[in-house]
C-alpha cells in the first residue's frame, strides 16, 4: 500500500515538471542569474567561470537534478558576452540547452544603468519512455522513446539597475513547440517561461551587507511561483541567507567568498508539498570563479553576485 501511495505521489509532481516547467530550479537564483537573463552576462564588470549541481529530493527515484556551467565577461564598457550549458533531467527527460549571450550597457545617469541581452539558444529534448515498467504490456505510449533533435531558439532580458537597487526582466526561450509521434506527441510541448525579479544591496556597515531580492516565475499550463530570498553577508567572507518558494519549500545557504578567486555557495531546502513523505532533502552546490587578476569584489552598479 504504501508503494502504491509514493507512485501516486510521483507522478504528478514528475511530469508535471518535466511537461509543464521545463526550466531548471535553482535556489537563490542571483548566484547564477546569467541562466535565467541573458542581460546578466558582464553584470559584475569581470570574467567569471560558475559551476552549480542542483540535487532535488533526494533517494526519490526519477527526481530532478540539474548541472549548469556558465562563462561570461565584459569585452568593454558597454558590451558583455557569456556562454552556458545547462544539462536537467527529471523522470523521463533529459533536456540539452546551450546558450549564447550578448549584453548592452547604457549609462541612463549617474545612478542608473539599464542592460538589454539577446540570447541564441540550441535545445535538445530526450524522452526515455521504453524503461518504464507498465501494467499493460506494448502499451503505445511507452512503446518507443523520443527525441527532439537540436531545436535552436532565441531569447531575451533586460536589467535596470543602480549602486543598491536592480530590476531585470527575462524570456530565456520563445519559440514554443511540440515533438513526438503518435500519442505521445500532446505530452510533449515545449513552453516559454518568463521572469521578473528585484533587488537590494543595502550596506549596513562596513563589516555588514543586507540583500533581500524577490523571483517571480510564470510559465504556461502552471501556476505563478514567487521565491523570497533575503541574505547578509559579512566582512566580504560569509554569506547566509534564507529563501521561501511558494508550493514547494523553505531553505538556507551558507557562501564562502574572496577564497583567493573563488566563491563558494551551498544551499539546502525543505519541501512543504507532498513530496516531504518520502524526501526532505534538496542541495545545490555552486562554486563561482574569477577569470580576471583583481579578483576582490568591488561594490558597483554592475555588482550582484
Amino acid at each position: 500500500m504504501k508503494r502504491i501511495k509514493i507512485i501516486f505521489i510521483l507522478i504528478p509532481l514528475l511530469f508535471n515538471k518535466a511537461f509543464g516547467q521545463q526550466d531548471p530550479m535553482f535556489s537563490q537564483y542571483w548566484v547564477n542569474a546569467q541562466i535565467i537573463n541573458p542581460a546578466q552576462a558582464g553584470a559584475d564588470g569581470k570574467a567569471y567561470l560558475n559551476v552549480t549541481g542542483r540535487y532535488q529530493w533526494v533517494n526519490v527515484k526519477g527526481a530532478p537534478k540539474t548541472h549548469s556551467i556558465s562563462w561570461n565577461t565584459m569585452t568593454n564598457k558597454k558590451i558583455g558576452l557569456g556562454a552556458s550549458y545547462v544539462l536537467d533531467r527529471v523522470g523521463p527527460s533529459t533536456t540539452h540547452n546551450l546558450n549564447f549571450d550578448f549584453a548592452y550597457y547604457l549609462r541612463l545617469n549617474d545612478n542608473w544603468n539599464i542592460t538589454a541581452g539577446v540570447r541564441v539558444t540550441a535545445l535538445v529534448n530526450q524522452l526515455n519512455f521504453v524503461d518504464f515498467y507498465t501494467v499493460k504490456p506494448g502499451d503505445p505510449l511507452f512503446s518507443q522513446n523520443e527525441n527532439s533533435g537540436v531545436r535552436p531558439n532565441g531569447g531575451f532580458g533586460f536589467l535596470i539597475s543602480s549602486k543598491k537597487l536592480y530590476f531585470g526582466y527575462s524570456q530565456p526561450r520563445v519559440v514554443k513547440y511540440s515533438f513526438g509521434s503518435g500519442a505521445t506527441a500532446n505530452n510533449t510541448n515545449i513552453v516559454s517561461h518568463q521572469f521578473a525579479y528585484a533587488g537590494l544591496n543595502q550596506r549596513i556597515n562596513a563589516d555588514l551587507q543586507f540583500r533581500p531580492s524577490i523571483l517571480f516565475k510564470t510559465v504556461e499550463n502552471a501556476p505563478l511561483q514567487f521565491d523570497f530570498n533575503t541574505a547578509f553577508e559579512i566582512k566580504e567572507k560569509l554569506i547566509l541567507g534564507l529563501s521561501y518558494r511558494t508550493g514547494d519549500g523553505i531553505g538556507a545557504m551558507v557562501g564562502l567568498l574572496n577564497m583567493a578567486n573563488l566563491d563558494f555557495y551551498y544551499c539546502y531546502d525543505y519541501p512543504l508539498s507532498a513530496i516531504s513523505q518520502i524526501s526532505k532533502q534538496t542541495h545545490q552546490i555552486t562554486l563561482n570563479l574569477a577569470l580576471t587578476k583583481d579578483v576582490r569584489r568591488v561594490n558597483s552598479p554592475r555588482y550582484f553576485n
